[in-house]
């Protein structure tokens, strides 16, 4: 289990029925849903400092329950982000 994925596990259970939802430990709230996704994406891309961005992770919620879409640790380069890289 990496760093992020441990610090963002206890948040989990917050999540709620919006389309998006963003989790970043240290922010309050933790957690957040969006509308949209690049609402999450800029939640968790927010470069704060030159030492990258403050990570989190992105979930999509569907049928199913919610689907994690992007894990990101935090420092991460802004150009090296996972939406960045697939498109």
């Amino acid at each position: 289990m990496s760093a992020m994925e441990a610090a963002c596990a206890m948040y989990r259970r917050k999540l709620h029925a919006e389309p998006f939802a963003s989790i970043v430990p240290g922010r309050r709230p933790a957690v957040k849903c969006h509308a949209h996704i690049g609402l999450a994406k800029s939640a968790v891309g927010y470069a704060e400092s030159r030492s990258g961005v403050r990570g989190g992770e992105i979930y999509r919620h569907t049928d199913d329950g919610w689907e994690l879409l992007f894990r990101v640790e935090s420092g991460t380069p802004a150009s090296e982000l996972p939406w960045r890289e697939s498109q």
